[in-house]
């Protein structure tokens, strides 16, 4: 049945991690950009982005302390100096997020003079050396508009070099699998936050749309040729589908008998449906945070009580 098409929804796929080495550069995902989706997904998702900013703010609690901070003050006066408590929470932010943190580290001579924050999803690894060492790190502002003649700057990674200025310090995990990059600890809950999103992507369209249900386009003046119906579909996918789909639709007909036909697919029991997968999705999402207590990140599950 050539005439009849089916347009099916994208899936979620674990990043691509490949080794460019004409660059030197490691690619973390799709199009070298992983990092933005999962920053879009902790911006997309209400459940993801209150779990991710509630762990953060208890990581970090009160900041950072030592337990010999008075039988060694000078010492403690130097760590205090150097690691101001916007670097120390913003790393932490990017740690819990993105699965990784990066801190920059400043030296004069031997000495370290400056620690701060370098944003994680500016960096990408260059290709381990014949130690299997990363010894260094690549940057550029915004790799997703990256153009082929921009100079990346490189740092050498921490402890790698020799009478460098600047070195970067990553913090991350062992991740079996993972040589370069290490996932973040909600990565098999990303398929969720991303469902949250469109899902309330398409009750807002519904609402503007006034609430018509699911269409399904029927062209009743004959059946074109196998390339013909392939731009039809394409053309109807790019207007129709997605969660901001168009609310008109635009038909041109030789008479009334051949006039395209919309009919519609109501959803029953909408209200339960939407509120099944919205509970599922907060759901998996608490549980791949491993939040056994939401109430104190902001989340509040189902049910009531104090």
């Amino acid at each position: 049945m050539n005439n009849l098409h089916v347009i099916n929804l994208s899936k979620y796929t674990s990043p691509q991690i490949e080794e460019n080495t004409q660059e030197d550069i490691v690619e973390y995902g799709a199009d070298n950009d992983y990092f933005q989706y999962l920053i879009d997904r902790s911006v997309g998702s209400t459940t993801n982005n209150s779990i991710i900013r509630g762990v953060s703010n208890m990581i970090y609690g009160k900041g950072l302390d030592a337990l010999d901070s008075a039988r060694k003050p000078e010492q403690y006066a130097a760590m205090k100096i150097l690691l101001k408590p916007q670097d120390i929470k913003r790393v932490i932010s990017d740690r819990k997020k993105l699965g990784m943190g990066a801190l920059q580290i400043q030296y004069k001579g031997k000495k370290v003079v400056e620690v701060t924050h370098f944003p994680m999803e500016t960096l990408r690894a260059g290709i381990c050396n014949k130690n299997g060492v990363v010894d260094k790190w690549y940057y550029h502002p915004n790799w997703s508009e990256r153009g082929r003649n921009d100079n990346l700057k490189s740092f050498p990674a921490f402890g790698t070099s020799s009478g460098a200025k600047t070195e970067i310090y990553i913090i991350q995990s062992y991740a079996a699998g993972f040589k370069y990059y290490s996932p973040c600890d909600y990565v098999g809950a990303l398929p969720y936050a991303l469902l949250e999103e469109e899902i309330a992507d398409y009750l807002i369209n519904d609402t503007l749309n006034g609430f018509s249900g699911t269409k399904v386009v029927n062209f009743n003046n004959g059946i074109p040729d196998v390339e013909k119906q392939r731009q039809i579909k394409r053309d109807i996918n790019n207007k129709l589908t997605g969660a901001r789909g168009e609310k008109v639709i635009v038909a041109f007909n030789n008479d009334s008998e051949s006039a395209t036909t919309v009919t519609d697919l109501p959803l029953d029991n909408a209200p339960e449906h939407y509120q099944y997968l919205s509970d599922e999705c907060r759901n998996k999402l608490i549980t791949c945070h491993n939040t056994t207590s939401p109430l104190l990140i902001g989340v509040r599950e189902t049910g009531g009580g104090l």
